[in-house]
């Protein structure tokens, strides 16, 4: 399986190269997340490659809020950190047992997950962002869930990152003060 890295300048590497700018036929291929690499990282590689957008219509608004321009973007004070992470789900007990298999985008706070829901996109775009374990909870019990290591996929990431980033149109503008 080959590997791409993306670096904290939103650029996509494969085998210690720059990628074509038909980045469509990477989507398949694994990540590794080069030191540094941010929400900021992730929307620059959006920029970057453009046909990125055409895999979310939630991309291109979210490019627009999260570009702040500013490489000392204000960092919320409430998390330390972004973790994407994937979860199977084992769920339907009692009644036909399913499985669902779902990426998330949280944020982390002294090793607790935190929703991003009511944070600003602004306010996250400077955050480190790294690739999380496989989380296994077995029919909704959080006591009998396990993680495991995994490998995300570029499609995982950008699609994954735009669905829970879209629940976040909260404007920085519209912030109560103070």
């Amino acid at each position: 399986m080959d590997i791409v890295t993306l670096t904290s300048e939103g650029r996509v590497l494969t085998k210690n190269k720059k990628a074509a700018k038909e980045i469509l036929p990477l989507l398949s291929n694994t990540i590794c997340l080069a030191p540094g690499f941010s929400l900021a990282s992730f929307f620059e590689m959006v920029q970057h490659y453009p046909d990125l957008m055409r895999l979310s219509h939630y991309l291109e608004p979210l490019v627009k809020i999260g570009d702040t321009g500013d490489a000392q973007a204000v960092k919320s004070g409430e998390i330390q950190q972004l973790v994407f992470y994937k979860t199977i789900a084992m769920k339907g007990f009692p009644g036909t047992p399913r499985v669902e298999i779902y990426n998330s985008l949280k944020g982390v706070q002294d090793n607790k997950m935190i929703s991003l829901k009511f944070f600003q996109i602004e306010t996250l775009a400077a955050h480190e962002l790294t690739l999380g374990k496989l989380e296994h909870v077995i029919f909704g019990d959080g006591q009998e869930m396990f993680t495991y290591d995994t490998c995300y996929s570029l499609f995982e990431l950008v699609e994954g990152i735009a669905w829970d980033l879209s629940f976040c149109f909260n404007p920085i503008q519209c912030t109560l003060r103070r």
